[in-house]
Formats: C-alpha cells, sequence, structure tokens
C-alpha cells in the first residue's frame, strides 16, 4: 500500500518520487512545446535538476531539523504541489531561485544549533542574494534570516548587519560579472523588479484550478498545522515559526510579483509541503490515508493534460 511505502524512508522512495516528479516535468513541457535544439536541450536538463534535486534537500532538511518524522511524505507533497503548477515548471528563473531561497534557508534553520552562526547568516543572505537576480522579490526572504537572529542570536549585533553585506557582496559579484562579460554596469533600477497587485491572470481558465487548489491546501494545511504547533516542545517552536514565516512570506512575494502566471507561486511550495506533511502523519484510517495519497498522485495530471 501507497500509506506504508511513503512511511519509510529508503533509497527506492526518492527514486519513485523522483521518477513522479521527472513525469509532470516532461509532461509540462510537452504541453509548452519543446524545440529540439542544442540551448533548449541544456536548458530541458538544467531545468529538470533544478526541480528534483531540491526534493532531496527539502527532505534532508525536514529530517534534519526534526520538523517530520522519518517518513517521505514531505516530498510526495512537494512533487504533489509542484504538479499543480505546471507554468513554474517551464520557469527555468524561479526554479533556480527557488532553489537557492531554500539553500538559504537550510542555512537559516541550522542557527539554532549555535555553532558557526556568522558564517551560516552570511551564506544564507548570499543564497538569497542570488535568488534574487533570477527573481528580484525573492529578496523578501532576507526577513526569515533576521527573524532566526531574533530567535536564536540577538544579543550580538554584529549578525543584524552580515545580512545586509551579504546582500550587498552578491550585488558586487554581479556587477564584476556584467563588466567582464557585458561591458555594462549592473545598475540598481535593472535589479529591482516593479510590484504589481493585478490577479486577473489568476481567472484564466488553465490557471484558476492551480491557484484555487493551492489556496485550499494553504488554508487546510495551515490550519491543522497551528492546531498541532501547540502541542510542540518549547525547544522546536522557534524552527516551526520559522517555517510558518517561511510560508507567509512566501505569499507575499507571489502577491507582489509583476508578472502572475502562477509560476510565483511555487515560492510557497516548500514551506507547504513541510507544513503539509503534519496532515498526512496523523493517525487517522489506512484507507482514508491510501484514498488521499492517491488523490495527490493523480491530481496534477488532471491540471497537466485537460
Amino acid at each position: 500500500m501507497l500509506s506504508s511505502f511513503f512511511n519509510k524512508s529508503k533509497p527506492i522512495n526518492y527514486i519513485a518520487v523522483a521518477l513522479y516528479m521527472a513525469i509532470l516535468f516532461c509532461t509540462a513541457y510537452y504541453r509548452k512545446g519543446f524545440a529540439l535544439e542544442s540551448y533548449s536541450i541544456f536548458l530541458f536538463l538544467g531545468a529538470i535538476l533544478l526541480y528534483i534535486l531540491p526534493m532531496l534537500l527539502l527532505h534532508f532538511i525536514a529530517q534534519r531539523n526534526d520538523l517530520t518524522y522519518k517518513g517521505t511524505h514531505t516530498i510526495l507533497l512537494y512533487a504533489f504541489l509542484t504538479g499543480i503548477l505546471p507554468n513554474a515548471l517551464t520557469n527555468i528563473s524561479v526554479l533556480l531561485s527557488s532553489a537557492f531561497v531554500l539553500l538559504g534557508i537550510r542555512n537559516i534553520l541550522h542557527l539554532r544549533n549555535g555553532k558557526h552562526v556568522k558564517a551560516k547568516i552570511f551564506n544564507a543572505s548570499m543564497f538569497i542574494g542570488i535568488a534574487s537576480l533570477a527573481c528580484f522579490w525573492s529578496i523578501g526572504f532576507i526577513a526569515v534570516i533576521f527573524l532566526a537572529i531574533l530567535y536564536f542570536e540577538s544579543k550580538n549585533y554584529r549578525n543584524w548587519i552580515i545580512p545586509i553585506i551579504g546582500l550587498i557582496t552578491i550585488y558586487v559579484f554581479a556587477n564584476c560579472f556584467t563588466l567582464l562579460f557585458y561591458d555594462s554596469f549592473f545598475a540598481f533600477s535593472d535589479y529591482v523588479d516593479p510590484i504589481s497587485f493585478s490577479f486577473q491572470n489568476y481567472f484564466i481558465k488553465d490557471q484558476l484550478f492551480s491557484t484555487g487548489m493551492l489556496s485550499i491546501c494553504i488554508v487546510f494545511f495551515l490550519s491543522l498545522y497551528l492546531v498541532k504547533f501547540r502541542r510542540k516542545t518549547a525547544n522546536t517552536k522557534p524552527v516551526l515559526r520559522l517555517v510558518i514565516a517561511y510560508l507567509i512570506i512566501g505569499i507575499g512575494v507571489a502577491l507582489i510579483s509583476p508578472d502572475k502566471n502562477t509560476s510565483e507561486l511555487f515560492f510557497i511550495v516548500p514551506p507547504l509541503a513541510i507544513i503539509g506533511t503534519t496532515y498526512l502523519e496523523m493517525d487517522y484510517h489506512q484507507f482514508a490515508k491510501e484514498i488521499n495519497i492517491w488523490v495527490f498522485l493523480l491530481i496534477p495530471f488532471t491540471v497537466l493534460l485537460f
């Protein structure tokens, strides 16, 4: 049964989820149209790696920080939630930005062990700075760093300055790159994207289902997570608050992004997959859990094929 299969954490689980994600990814590209040219093939291979490899990183983050049990429900939900956002799967900028944000979150959550604090803050800010080069408003995730400093290392005033230094470092390196290869300066005005609160695209037929399904998952999973939050130990609550902040900022990034075609909703997926795992790990009827997993596996194909 699938429920017992995903209760385990074995190499076959990762392989099965990766193959499932590869099918979703290839279907999304087939739906969009794919030219057999060397440049397109290179982008395709790069995009599929940026899509699948963060799944392993997300699982590592969830397990290392005791956010979930020792199963693979998190990566199952990650595959499901990304599958209902086909436009994101063909947007390499969003995939790249989300991957670097996740690398930043990994460093942020590890602040609670109190080791190499300044290096982790600097690394996290640099990763988010790199993410902002691909999708500017992902820079909003820098707020998670400041929140982590507040929870874990607020007494040292130098820690509050490091994220700014990290962002400036990425901006300087970006200018060095453009000056070297394009003989032009990377102006700040070129770096910043406009803000848009136009949501008309979300009501287009092929995007309405994606936004509606993701909105239902956010409300349901987050409500359940907040109920379970009270039962968590005091030591784990700061990390859980950071995951919730990760989700809220992801929603904020999606709301202000200028080009709304549901690909910007991809930033919501990693924290929502962690939060939604609480539901699949609950102790309820085995048959009901089996039905839930089958629904999660099949729904993305209704978005991709119809």
